[in-house]
């Protein structure tokens, strides 16, 4: 298994929230921030990008973002609308969604686009994982193939055939791999992050082998030997592009598989452990409640009574 592969397969991203803007003429609607991520897909037309931090960017047809950090934005037909559908948003709700309209006819304008979630427990892997903002053109070959995934996650969304969630979740699945895999090749001046540590063909050789084999006791001097690295050079170019050094990485790691495993099944938490290398219970107990927050039998109590409340 491949670590894209292994790291979605993980998280499990599934809910959706889905909506379809069509306007025509000069329009400006004005996007909530919501702590999950958030794309969309220019159908029709083209409009205009406006996070309220940063610079403008104009999307034309076939144009496609996915926005991973915590942006409020505007979606517009020219920047001319900008100080009208400003006003209007001052006076909403921050949680709204705020449109205008000019009722002269002109170009007709179509996006898609929403939201996605992952479980709770993986929500931070998922921050990590994700640069602020993927741009697709619609001349990247990603884009037709999103375009196509979209496609289907839209029809999906407003069925009510039977296997609708499973569907649903495999879709969305298929298109967080898609966006991901050009950045992978192309993170270059990115921030810090796994994409980045991929980008970088030992280090990504250095996360491959840790992903396959977590229960191992790696060391520095062993990773920078598999890679053909000195320990120092190794352990400074993995702390540029991944953010953390590599025994923190591991150990992020080991406890994401640790959460999922004391959510999602019934295994006890000495069977855990070892299956992701710590050798006592008492030292896998203190490493997940330092990353966790609290201890593994009471991190899986408190989800399990967090399930039984939503089912009533």
């Amino acid at each position: 298994m491949d670590l894209l592969t292994d790291i979605v397969r993980l998280m499990e991203p599934q809910t959706v929230l889905w909506r379809t803007v069509e306007a025509q003429g000069r329009w400006g609607l004005g996007v909530p921030y919501r702590d999950t991520p958030r794309f969309c897909l220019v159908v029709e037309g083209h409009c205009w990008y406006v996070p309220d931090e940063g610079r403008p960017m104009l999307m034309r047809e076939g144009d496609y973002f996915l926005l991973g950090g915590r942006i409020c934005y505007c979606l517009a037909s020219d920047l001319k609308v900008m100080p009208t559908l400003n006003a209007l948003r001052r006076k909403s709700r921050e949680e709204d969604y705020v449109r205008w309209d000019d009722p002269a006819p002109g170009e007709r304008t179509r996006l898609v686009g929403g939201h996605f979630q992952t479980g709770p427990e993986h929500a931070a892997l998922l921050a990590a994982l994700l640069p602020q903002m993927i741009n697709l053109r619609s001349s990247d070959e990603e884009a037709g193939r999103l375009a196509r995934v979209l496609e289907l996650i839209g029809a999906e969304a407003v069925c009510d055939l039977a296997g609708r969630d499973l569907v649903m979740s495999r879709l969305v699945e298929i298109m967080l791999v898609e966006v991901l895999r050009r950045p992978m090749l192309q993170i270059e001046g990115q921030r810090t992050g796994w994409l980045s540590g991929m980008a970088d063909p030992q280090i990504a050789s250095a996360l491959q082998r840790m992903h396959a084999d977590v229960a191992r006791q790696w060391t520095v001097d062993a990773l920078a030997k598999h890679v053909g690295m000195s320990r120092a050079v190794f352990a400074r170019r993995f702390h540029e592009r991944v953010g953390v050094a590599p025994a923190t990485y591991l150990s992020n790691w080991r406890i994401a598989l640790a959460k999922d495993a004391l959510i999602h099944s019934d295994r006890s938490i000495g069977d855990i452990a070892l299956s992701i290398g710590y050798l006592s219970d008492s030292a896998f107990c203190t490493a997940f409640a330092r990353i966790a927050g609290k201890p593994p039998a009471m991190y899986r109590k408190s989800h399990r009574q967090q399930r039984s409340a939503a089912a009533r």
